[in-house]
């Protein structure tokens, strides 16, 4: 007589698939926490989750299908909010900032920009923004102000002084997220090209997070959470009776 498969509770596919349930709901809150934490911030770009199904090896040499989480970037564009600094830049339609941190060539939507004791365009962090493949340095020197055409041109005294650099990429998947606001282009094979999108001076894209949609995401994540709890506490009811009824000798 074949040997019958050993019951585990690490390959139990009730208890564990109900397990990786709760998981992938727990992973879906804390990305959507995370989203709505910055529903204000501008230029942030939202996170999706989804999750795709693999063949998984067990303890006793089979497989099982498993689930394994797929993060990725929203990058739709978020609405326009008018600001009337002439220092703060939106770009319509595709394409990033380049700026120069720390670690490296960077890529944003933030454009609320300032200027550095040197007179520098800068983040509000302090890394400088890229115009013609270095900094972008504005001097007003007859109070005529600065203006930034369509296609990212500065002009400071009706003397065009800078072009942005506003690039794109064609897989703009293949970017990674570094924090404040930032992407990094580096070690993922994404090549940088010129921008179609165009400058809107005196704007700022606001977050594309949507948090009257956020809230009825959050509501569904509670009650798939209620009902995977059900499912999960029906496999204990069903071992309950395996061991206090169906194993009882009459």
């Amino acid at each position: 007589m074949p040997a019958l498969p050993i019951l585990h509770p690490h390959t139990r596919l009730g208890h564990i698939e109900g397990l990786e349930g709760v998981r992938m709901l727990e992973r879906k809150l804390e990305v959507l926490a995370n989203n709505v934490a910055n529903s204000n911030t501008p230029g942030f770009k939202k996170e999706r989750l989804t999750f795709e199904e693999y063949y998984l090896d067990q303890l006793d040499a089979s497989k099982r299908t498993a689930k394994g989480e797929i993060e990725a970037t929203d990058f739709s564009q978020g609405g326009f909010k008018q600001t009337n600094n002439p220092l703060d830049l939106a770009i319509d339609g595709e394409g990033f900032f380049a700026v120069e941190t720390p670690f490296g060539k960077a890529f944003t939507r933030a454009g609320h920009f300032t200027l550095n004791a040197s007179n520098e365009l800068v983040t509000p962090e302090g890394y400088k923004v890229l115009g013609n493949g270095g900094p972008i340095t504005l001097e007003d020197t007859t109070g005529k102000g600065v203006w930034v055409n369509r296609e990212g041109h500065f002009y400071v005294d009706e003397t065009e002084v800078a072009a942005l650099d506003i690039v794109a990429f064609d897989n703009p998947d293949s970017l990674k997220k570094i924090g404040r606001n930032l992407f990094s282009a580096e070690g993922t094979g994404a090549q940088e090209r010129s921008a179609e999108g165009k400058v809107a001076q005196g704007f700022i894209e606001d977050s594309n997070v949507n948090p009257v949609e956020s809230m009825v995401v959050l509501i569904d994540l509670y009650r798939a959470y209620e009902a995977m709890q059900r499912a999960m506490q029906a496999c204990d009811e069903l071992d309950d009776k395996a061991i206090n009824q169906v194993g009882k000798v009459g």
